[in-house]
């Protein structure tokens, strides 16, 4: 790709992540949950803690440091096109999942009248959709089925991490930018990812995916016990 087809790719992706985030926060309320941030408990504040030790235990063994040296050393043209890739995905996929199909979630809840736990059901639904749609890396990818159901695994659970840092910011750029992070290397433009050991997925992300719904559920208890109002979307 040429200078000139890479500058077009990236000012075309900045104009779609803009507009993209425009319409979310129009339906989103700006993106707010709350008028205003909670203030959360000892407890809480440990529990999502105790996720984020565990996604950065994640980042470490991804091998994201080693991959940010990668970049270092690489040629502006690579490095420009890696973190385009990287910043669309990250953006796009939190601001439509985090975003849209959290705000989808508690507009049908308010309809139907489900008020018991809805923060949680409306991250477990844009986690799951966002695990499940790892499966086209599968079906249009080429990818191997293995490291694809791995992918859908550690997507959702990081899906629930991503949810809670929402209503614990009460915002959505903090994820965003987080998961931009994640996705910041070299091998984001390099295809099919590969098998990695099942042990050692479910031992770093099933602990992140169940401290996450623990602090998304204290959450709903401590809205319901305050008389706290979500912001009706």
């Amino acid at each position: 790709m040429g200078t000139t087809d890479t500058m077009t790719c990236v000012i075309a992706t900045i104009v779609i992540i803009a507009i993209t985030i425009w319409l979310v926060n129009l339906r989103t309320h700006h993106e707010k949950l709350f008028e205003h941030r909670l203030q959360f408990s000892p407890i809480q504040k440990i529990i999502l803690f105790t996720a984020t030790i565990f996604f950065i235990i994640s980042y470490v063994l991804n091998g994201n440091i080693d991959a940010l040296v990668g970049i270092y050393h690489s040629s502006w043209h690579v490095t420009l096109i890696v973190t385009t890739v990287a910043i669309s995905a990250g953006f796009l996929e939190e601001y439509l999942t985090r975003g849209y199909l959290f705000n989808l979630c508690q507009r049908l809840l308010n309809h139907y009248h489900v008020t018991t736990y809805p923060l949680l059901i409306a991250s477990l639904f844009n986690s799951l959709i966002f695990g499940s749609l790892h499966l086209m890396n599968y079906f249009l990818g080429g990818q191997g089925l293995t490291a694809t159901l791995q992918q859908v695994f550690y997507a959702t659970c990081m899906g629930l991490l991503f949810s809670a840092f929402r209503i614990a910011t009460n915002t959505i750029y903090i994820g965003a930018i987080l998961h931009f992070l994640l996705d910041w290397q070299l091998s984001i433009t390099q295809g099919a990812a590969g098998v990695s050991d099942w042990l050692g997925i479910i031992i770093i992300f099933l602990p992140m995916a169940l401290f996450s719904l623990l602090f998304i559920m204290t959450v709903d208890q401590q809205v319901k016990k305050q008389h706290l109002y979500l912001i009706q979307q």
